[in-house]
């Protein structure tokens, strides 16, 4: 009696070689014996047998198939993080500003916006930075390496600017922001530097901070308390130096009211960003602060700058003394101090007119003489 001919059982045949239990070829579109027969060859939808088998994977396998992180990487991530939500979200908030939206908000945002994600911890890092420079160097290498990541995301995501990305968007311009203001500092970058360029450098980021703010107000979300500044008239003026400034920018507008011609515009709308930004001081008020003086000036006072024009580097000294007042924040530091030094080295021969006021200048910002 010949032996019975073993085939291979097919598992995933057509509906009629599943009907008449006969081996399939499983050919697509139409597999051998319907072409052969001339009917309508279908296959049935998957079983699921995939599913099947993944649920009956053993724990142990379905763990080494998931992506291993490198453990550096998630506990420094988990370092920064928990560092944020301790001691660096403190730093941020300015005049009343709930500082619920830093410590909760801005992290709840994060988890759902990598590009902010990154900006907070390489805030965070710098921070970390700051508070132990002697070991300063891992967290600074964090902070560029985090910095890179996110501006390079940002700047896909500002192409596409919608009322669900508009608020993540305008928090990580701010912290990047923060980020090129404290970097040279917390680097203890000593190397000398342009004070023109660097204003020209904040006065682009800031521009992409006024860009998403003024979409911002369009679509506040989560952020819509930071949309009303407090007029507190009542503030206590805590800082002899700052009664000390707007002393000296009144002066400085005695021998500015003297200018006539086309100058004397590009002076007065730098006076009067200065002289209201000192007055409100501590609280940014609606254009933003003295930091924020960057976006304010004029192209024809950056070019009276250029040209080494006397009166607009009086202003600008005067600027510095301005960010002097912020150098408890440490992403401020002596970032005033040294936009000063960095003006007043290659002066030169000083007009007797301006001695007394650059003198000050220097003492304002306790710069040797």
């Amino acid at each position: 009696m010949p032996s019975r001919r073993s085939h291979t059982k097919s598992r995933k045949g057509c509906t009629n070689c599943k009907k008449r239990h006969v081996k399939c070829d499983e050919a697509v579109p139409s597999c051998g014996l319907c072409k052969k027969r001339q009917l309508e060859c279908t296959y049935p939808p998957p079983t699921g047998e995939a599913d099947s088998q993944h649920a009956s994977t053993p724990r142990d396998a379905i763990e080494s198939t998931a992506p291993e992180w490198p453990q550096s990487t998630r506990m420094l991530e988990m370092r920064l993080m928990h560092h944020y939500l301790t001691r660096t979200y403190r730093t941020l908030p300015q005049g009343k500003i709930d500082a619920n939206h830093f410590q909760t908000v801005i992290p709840e945002m994060a988890t759902s916006h990598p590009f902010l994600l990154d900006s907070l911890l390489a805030l965070s890092a710098l921070h970390l930075a700051s508070v132990q420079p002697d070991d300063s160097r891992p967290c600074l290498e964090a902070a560029l390496k985090y910095q890179n990541q996110a501006c390079a995301v940002f700047t896909r995501v500002l192409a596409e600017i919608s009322s669900e990305n508009c608020g993540p968007a305008f928090l990580c311009s701010v912290f990047i922001l923060l980020c090129a203001t404290a970097y040279p500092c917390v680097a203890g970058d000593s190397h000398p530097f342009d004070p023109l360029a660097q204003v020209l450098e904040t006065r682009r980021l800031l521009v992409g901070c006024a860009f998403l703010y003024h979409h911002l107000n369009q679509h506040p979300g989560e952020l819509k308390g930071w949309l009303r500044y407090p007029n507190d008239e009542t503030l206590e003026k805590t800082i002899t130096s700052q009664d000390d400034l707007l002393d000296s920018l009144r002066r400085v507008e005695i021998t500015m009211n003297e200018v006539t011609g086309p100058r004397r515009a590009a002076y007065q709308d730098t006076w009067d960003f200065l002289h209201d930004a000192i007055s409100l001081w501590p609280l940014g008020g609606p254009r933003g602060g003295i930091i924020s003086w960057p976006i304010h000036i004029s192209a024809a006072y950056i070019a009276l700058l250029q040209d080494g024009d006397w009166l607009a580097r009086i202003l600008f000294l005067h600027y510095g003394v301005g960010m002097h007042l912020l150098s408890d924040k440490w992403y401020v530091s002596d970032w005033g101090r040294r936009l000063v030094a960095a003006v007043l080295q290659p002066l030169g021969e000083i007009p007797p007119i301006w001695a007394d006021t650059i003198a000050w200048t220097r003492q304002a910002v306790d710069l040797a003489c």
